[in-house]
């Protein structure tokens, strides 16, 4: 009889303490889902922003553009060229 006390004990100590863990846990996991959307907001207002910031292309907004493109295509062009040359290797072998 002992025995089946002790087991009896046992498993209600686990479900115990795994609903405390659950408990614990859980505003965490509605942290993190909750920012995963909210990045997702971010990401469609910043989209939605750069939309509308190109519909009206004035002389200013061009020439910005393009300098800040010119600049990223600079310092990608490296990186884009080795990444033809592997290719290219591995494509001949």
């Amino acid at each position: 009889m002992d025995f089946y006390k002790k087991l009896i004990f046992s498993i209600l100590a686990f479900i115990f303490c795994f609903a405390v863990m659950i408990k614990l846990i859980e505003p965490v996991i509605d942290r993190q889902v909750s920012n995963i959307f909210a990045d997702k907001k971010l990401s469609n207002k910043l989209m939605k922003e750069f939309i509308n910031s190109t519909e009206e292309f004035t002389p200013e907004k061009r020439e910005l553009y393009k300098n800040l493109i010119k600049k990223i295509y600079i310092k990608w062009v490296p990186l884009l060229d080795e990444i033809k040359r592997e290719a290219k290797q591995e494509l001949n072998k």
